[in-house]
């Protein structure tokens, strides 16, 4: 009797135009059909969660949900996921508290006048004010908080789990990492009060001062590791593309995102000078572009170096890219640029990371005479005091001329 009734309802909703296929269900719930505005939007705020925790445990049988019509307001598929009958989430619903309450009241009033496309717009603003890679930082660091809440208990607020999370994962990561958490948790929520910033501002300045205690100077690499690289390149694509890597990325201080985003109608040379375009620097958000432009004496032997990967890759119509996957053509991503620099710099005896690289250089500019303001340009610093954090302490950055050094200075 209680299947009839089921079976009943849902012709009813076929003939209605909101499902469109059913799967004979054995319980018709909220989290298949939402029946009035008040469930759907309900449904809109556990959705997520509740995709999310499906996927996490993929032994949850899905196999009773019922597709809705690609009309319906209920209906979205989501990314990579093979569950029906969930909304994928909106631009909004990362925000936490108050914000969340804003948006969810800005909703109900927007839906009857049909301006939800404004509202779209406006959840996008603060992700579109941002560089990609910070808000992925930030959606990591978010995940990884709610996560670890999950456990807490549910009287606790926001700012209460927060602090002990922050005090948690003080155990196992740096500042940096605590300061990045801090500025997720902020964007994602109306900020903290005053006492509990206080609090997390001291935590993050408890650890900075464990690792002064124990941190082991920052490593640069020198022109004569990067000649060196050059110098050991066989012939074969793999070998010039990882040596120029490295290469190029330390003559134009480059980040990994930077080196990843280079395409050869950015590579431009001129005599002994080498201009290459960065499509988007940290210092230019709007993506205007930037130019660096580089030492590179003709005929030397990164000159040939890139020269004779440039005609290689003439041979393979359709490689935009500066470094792409030998194999597949595929642009490379900037964790595999990093990847690819550490393990080229380890081949030649360093142990360095890319980023040593774009530390190397601007020390090894500065030693060079170069003045400071210049450096910062070259490198595409957006503040001194980024810049500051790179350079070490040397006599010419402290006023001393090169007659004053006399034999001090070498090349």
């Amino acid at each position: 009797m209680q299947r009839a009734v089921h079976r009943e309802e849902l012709n009813k909703l076929v003939e209605s135009g909101v499902v469109v296929e059913t799967v004979s269900p054995k319980v018709v719930s909220s989290l298949h059909v939402a029946v009035n505005d008040e469930a759907i939007r309900r449904q809109r705020r556990v959705s997520h969660a509740v995709a999310t925790t499906i996927k996490e445990h993929p032994e949850i049988d899905t196999s009773i949900g019922v597709p809705l019509s690609k009309g319906s307001r209920n209906h979205v598929q989501l990314e990579q996921m093979s569950f029906n009958g969930f909304e994928k989430p909106r631009s909004w619903d990362w925000h936490e508290g108050h914000k969340a309450a804003f948006f969810e009241s800005l909703v109900e009033e927007a839906e009857r006048a049909g301006l939800m496309h404004l509202v779209d717009s406006l959840g996008k603003a603060p992700i579109e004010a941002r560089a990609v890679s910070t808000m992925k930082a930030y959606a990591g660091e978010n995940q990884r908080r709610i996560n670890w809440s999950k456990s807490l208990p549910a009287s606790l607020s926001e700012e209460h789990r927060f602090t002990l999370y922050l005090v948690d994962r003080a155990m196992s990561a740096g500042s940096s990492s605590l300061a990045k958490a801090a500025a997720a948790f902020k964007l994602a929520n109306d900020g903290l009060s005053p006492f509990a910033s206080q609090l997390v501002s001291d935590v993050i300045k408890a650890q900075r001062r464990k690792e002064s205690e124990s941190r082991a100077q920052p490593t640069q690499v020198s022109v004569n590791t990067v000649s060196k690289i050059v110098d050991m390149v066989q012939d074969d694509e793999k070998s010039e593309r990882n040596a120029l890597v490295v290469t190029l990325s330390f003559y134009g201080l480059l980040r990994a995102e930077e080196a990843s985003m280079l395409k050869w109608s950015d590579v431009h040379q001129s005599g002994n000078m080498l201009k290459l375009k960065i499509r988007r620097a940290k210092n230019d958000q709007l993506a205007r572009g930037r130019e660096t432009f580089c030492d590179w004496p003709e005929g030397s032997k990164r000159d040939c170096l890139l020269k004779r990967f440039r005609a290689r890759a003439s041979m393979r119509p359709g490689l935009d890219f500066v470094f792409q996957n030998i194999l597949n053509g595929t642009k490379l991503t900037p964790s595999a640029i990093s990847g690819i620099a550490k393990d080229t710099l380890a081949a030649a005896g360093v142990s360095a990371t890319h980023h040593s690289l774009r530390r190397g250089r601007a020390n090894h500019l500065q030693q060079s005479g170069v003045d400071f303001q210049a450096i910062k340009e070259t490198g595409r610093w957006r503040s001194d005091a980024g810049l500051r954090c790179y350079l070490s302490d040397s006599p010419r950055a402290q006023g001393f001329t090169v007659t004053e050094l006399g034999d001090e200075v070498g090349g």
